[in-house]
């Protein structure tokens, strides 16, 4: 079927929504060429530039590409995936919050309970007891509530191996292929002239934190750090853009804590905004615990803005380059450890501008939108039988081999030292969980016994540390 016309199922501009962004982005990429209707979800607009005058409504029974993600700006694609064998594109594997939200609003709490007890027999229907009476769950991700639209897809696609692998475990035997996060590489505004246009104190050392804001991006823990950070520096700066979850009153948390003075809470801001936000920024933090399964389109933006990240040391975060983002552990040392990590990047200016180089860098090599594009392209002929159109401009060519070594190669970076600074700056002793994990870590990428003089990192180009993320980010998908 070559040149037919396939659906697009997503949330677009002006929805609060980072998988709107993404998926505006990916559609401008292909604008025109592409044959596609595009369908948004509630709230969405349509942009002249994607070759359509309006979007369309949804039709059964035709190819269709489903992005989907866990929260509520997906009810067009919660109530047609699970019966429409499309391509799901999953951004979270772990669907459980927008899934029960959407239940819970459209059917009552009766059709919740029942699709749990279904999938999850008596555990499930315990946890739903759980969440009505507002009590905590341990685990959520034990009840992902991805599984019949994972079974019912040709193809899941995810964004990271991460994510692969938890969909093969919810669902053994899905087709699973991991394709880029196309993030298209902002301008590199001048520092002071962002600070300018967003009212910032050009001596200040600023940190930003661009994201939603909820319970798992742990805004407490990043506002209690930053009170320890303004003790030795008073004069810093956190910088919050982003929409605020039902519930959180980020504000009273801020006087709370005394932080009215060094805090600057924006709220939703658009995509040009957030830019120059970035830019503003000397450092950015990113906190994620405990992870859906994502792939975070903000963290990929902060790192395509050309500035170090602070994030959260958990298994999603192996597919990062090491000298571009700081891993933090989540214990009980988080906050003090935080801090710390926000001083001695306040100490180095050029150490900021290593990393921030290769954390642009790793973006424009591994999630570049030219490779998305000839990704997707790839998925759709192999789902439905369907050549698109080559888009102008980009050019084809076959993903390299995969590396076959079992042993992966990890850069030595001065952000290994910089965490490893961080820890003795905490005065930890021996019998510290925190410590001890960190010394396992340098153990194991060798750094322990290096003396590296300060030159010895220059190399912007990141280094995989998965054989498999190699192949999978680097050209069209192995299908």
């Amino acid at each position: 079927m070559t040149n037919a016309r396939v659906q697009f199922v997503t949330p677009l501009p002006p929805l609060a929504s980072g998988i709107a962004q993404y998926s505006r982005d990916l559609l401008l990429a292909v604008s025109g060429q592409w044959p596609l209707n595009i369908v948004g979800e509630a709230g969405s607009e349509s942009y002249p530039a994607f070759g359509t005058s309006s979007l369309q409504t949804f039709k059964r029974g035709i190819p269709t590409i489903f992005q989907i993600g866990n929260s509520g700006f997906h009810r067009l694609a919660f109530q047609h995936a699970r019966t429409e064998s499309g391509i799901l594109v999953l951004h979270d594997v772990v669907l459980h919050h927008g899934r029960a939200g959407e239940l819970l609003r459209s059917r009552g709490g009766s059709s919740y309970l029942k699709l749990m007890r279904e999938r999850y027999g008596n555990a499930g229907a315990e946890a739903v007891r759980d969440i009505l009476a507002g009590r905590d769950i341990v685990d959520i991700g034990a009840f992902p509530l991805s599984e019949d639209y994972v079974e019912r897809a040709r193809v899941t696609v995810v964004h990271s191996e991460y994510a692969r692998g938890l969909v093969e475990k919810v669902v053994p035997g899905a087709k699973v292929v991991v394709v880029p996060m196309g993030i298209p590489l902002p301008a590199l505004v001048d520092q002071a002239s962002a600070r300018r246009a967003l009212g910032l104190p050009e001596g200040a050392f600023v940190v930003a934190s661009i994201t939603h804001v909820n319970p798992f991006k742990r805004l407490p823990v990043v506002l209690r750090a930053m009170r320890r950070f303004i003790a030795r520096e008073p004069n810093a700066i956190l910088v919050v853009a982003g929409s605020v979850a039902p519930g959180i009153d980020l504000r009273r948390q801020v006087s709370l804590l005394n932080l009215d003075r060094n805090v600057r809470l924006l709220g939703y801001v658009t995509d040009d905004h957030a830019r120059l936000v970035a830019r503003a920024a000397d450092a950015c933090i990113n906190l994620r615990y405990p992870s859906a399964g994502e792939t975070s389109a903000s963290l990929l933006r902060l790192l395509g803005a050309g500035r170090p990240v602070i994030v959260t040391d958990d298994a999603p975060m192996a597919e990062y380059p090491r000298n571009a983002v700081v891993p933090v552990p989540v214990d009980r040392f988080e906050d003090e450890m935080i801090a710390e990590v926000m001083f001695l990047l306040a100490q180095d200016e050029r150490l900021r501008l290593e990393a921030g180089n290769a954390a642009r860098a790793f973006i424009e090599q591994e999630h570049n939108l030219e490779t998305t594009v000839l990704a997707y392209r790839a998925v759709v002929r192999k789902a439905f039988s369907i050549d698109l159109p080559k888009p102008e401009g980009i050019e084809l060519h076959e993903a390299p081999p995969a590396d076959e070594s079992n042993e992966p190669q990890v850069p030595h970076s001065r952000i290994d030292g910089t965490v490893a600074d961080a820890l003795s700056g905490l005065h930890l002793s021996g019998h510290d969980a925190t410590i001890r994990t960190a010394a396992v870590a340098l153990t194991d990428l060798k750094l322990h016994d290096l003396t590296v003089e300060s030159n010895d990192w220059k190399s912007d180009e990141p280094v995989s540390t998965d054989p498999k993320r190699t192949a999978g980010h680097s050209g069209v998908p192995d299908l």
